[in-house]
């Protein structure tokens, strides 16, 4: 059923592309930055009914804000695609609420978040507010397009007070997303190239120079890569590459998590480096136990 939705989308927005070229690249653009996440269920509201949540005003958009504890250090968690703050439950509960103030917000279109469109610039823009507003973070732990902002948002404000960074399964270029919505739609190079246009009007930058490892050029601060190498959604070289430019990061790599990251020693791996700055490198392989969706 739904990859006959995604087909009558595909061939809608071909049609149009023929009719009125510049509103099949409106369109194209509106559907590719829409995300169609399920609402959120009982036990991911019970999780989150135990921060204390805000409203944040982010140019006319409600940003759901969550904060546990109120220690000196600052930890920001970001989201990655149709996903929201619950992900974060066991890196937040292991945490000593004492010596941290752990903020995580639902994206734009996200979670409990208002607003229909979600892009790595816009998402980057609110990460530089949220951090003018909380006076810093020592760490920002991110996944997947989350992970993509945060180094996007460090190339456009290389001033942000950040001092350290865990970037999970980053994707490598924005150019990798919108081939796999070609495909996905069925979209011919015409309507693929309009929609490819409204992009780059969009974020005023060529597509080609939207990639992980070119942002992690000039990024200073130390960083740990986490990837899957089975991960099917944005592949292990990803990773390579953004490692291989971020001069200052350490790479664990991990075997047969996929995307999601999810594993106890994941866990464990991320709260020593926020807690202590320690890194163990070494393969991580298999899921240990079922996470709570």
């Amino acid at each position: 059923m739904k990859k006959i939705i995604l087909r009558s989308i595909g061939i809608y927005l071909n049609l149009l592309a023929r009719i009125s070229p510049k509103k099949a690249g409106e369109k194209g653009f509106r559907i590719f930055c829409t995300p169609f996440g399920g609402k959120l269920k009982k036990h991911h509201l019970d999780f989150l009914a135990g921060a204390s949540s805000t409203n944040y005003n982010f140019n006319g958009t409600n940003i759901k804000v969550y904060q546990w504890g109120h220690g000196p250090k600052n930890v920001l968690f970001m989201h990655g695609w149709q996903s929201h703050s619950f992900r974060w439950k066991k890196y937040i509960e292991k945490l000593p609420l004492s010596e941290y103030t752990i903020i995580a917000y639902d994206a734009p279109g996200h979670g409990l978040s208002s607003g229909k469109q979600f892009t790595v610039p816009l998402n980057a823009y609110l990460l530089s507010k949220l951090v003018k507003k909380y006076n810093g973070f020592e760490t920002v732990v991110s996944h997947s397009i989350g992970s993509m902002s945060v180094l996007y948002a460090l190339a456009q404000y290389p001033h942000l007070s950040i001092g350290k960074i865990v970037s999970m399964a980053t994707p490598g270029k924005v150019d990798d997303f919108l081939t796999f919505y070609q495909e996905s739609l069925g979209l011919n190079a015409r309507t693929f190239q309009l929609i490819k246009n409204e992009f780059q009007m969009y974020v005023k930058l060529d597509l080609e120079f939207i990639e992980a490892s070119l942002f992690a050029k000039n990024i200073h601060i130390p960083g740990l890569i986490i990837h899957d190498k089975d991960d099917l959604e944005t592949p292990y070289i990803n990773a390579e590459a953004l490692s291989k430019s971020w001069k200052n990061s350490s790479l664990v790599s991990t075997k047969g998590l996929g995307h999601n990251l999810r594993s106890p020693k994941i866990i464990e791996l991320v709260t020593d480096y926020i807690e202590k700055n320690a890194v163990t490198i070494e393969n991580i392989e298999a899921v240990e136990e079922p996470f709570l969706e």
